[in-house]
């Protein structure tokens, strides 16, 4: 009997459902293809949620690289929040945009100096950009003859993100393949909203949801080129995130991502 109830508390607790404002979306790891000095290669991915990342990267001398980028994002959620034993529902048709850029510095390094095959490589820079998110609530009660009632709301924000990236890297004769990792500092400035204090406190929106936040992405990147030349390839993508710091309010975010895309590399050298 005792184990019985315990399984109706678990069921409706899992029936329950909140809505989630997603202030933050993982971009794409910049991992150019890199093997000696004068390497160069720019790449454009459309992922979901529904953007464009584009990145670029210059291998200055035959261990010292440049990347840079930017990133553009437009898309849409609706969320729901059931209670649990109430017959209160909530409704939110939700607006995200996300835009900004980013520039690092780094190191490529090869792992065997008897072949040009694996890489490791190692960057860290800083990525500017903005964040709005509006929102349509409706509430209303299932059991009642009453009207919803709407509300329309928005937040803004710029976030500067400190990013430490790593990488091992394998090219092949007609493909590549990398796992990455990026470790992220983020913090929000400038806010802008009509929420209360006290909603921006229930649904974990900076500064109360997190100021700064940390997340690490973990990622997997291949290209495969269309010739022995390796001048243009297929891009695809798929990387994962998660937050760190999660002693305070836990913001919500999107936790994947994933792209596809072209690659030209090296167009200018002969």
């Amino acid at each position: 009997m005792p184990r019985m109830k315990f399984t109706l508390i678990l069921l409706l607790f899992c029936s329950c459902s909140v809505i989630e404002r997603k202030v933050y979306s993982p971009t794409q790891i910049n991992n150019p293809s890199l093997q000696e000095k004068n390497d160069h290669s720019f790449s454009i991915t459309y992922s979901t949620p529904s953007g464009f990342d584009l990145n670029g990267g210059w291998a200055v001398t035959n261990r010292l690289a440049l990347i840079g980028g930017g990133y553009f994002y437009k898309n849409k959620d609706n969320e729901e929040d059931n209670e649990i034993l109430s017959s209160r529902r909530a409704k939110s048709l939700l607006l995200y945009k996300h835009k900004g850029f980013h520039g690092g510095l780094g190191l490529y390094i090869p792992l065997s100096k008897k072949n040009h095959e694996t890489y490791a490589s190692f960057f860290g820079g800083y990525t500017y950009g903005s964040f709005s998110m509006n929102e349509n609530h409706t509430v209303y009660d299932i059991n009642s003859s009453s009207l919803p009632v709407s509300t329309i709301s928005f937040y803004k924000s710029n976030i500067g993100r400190w990013f430490l990236q790593g990488g091992f890297n394998f090219y092949g004769k007609s493909f590549e393949v990398s796992f990455l990792t990026r470790y992220n500092y983020v913090d929000y400035s400038h806010i802008v909203t009509d929420y209360t204090d006290f909603e921006q406190y229930s649904y974990n929106l900076p500064p109360y949801g997190s100021s700064p936040s940390q997340f690490m992405d973990f990622a997997l990147d291949s290209k495969i080129f269309f010739s022995d030349k390796h001048r243009f390839a297929l891009d695809l993508f798929l990387s994962g995130t998660s937050r760190l710091n999660r002693k305070d309010f836990d913001s919500y975010y999107y936790p994947f991502r994933l792209g596809i895309g072209m690659v030209m590399r090296n167009p200018f050298k002969n």
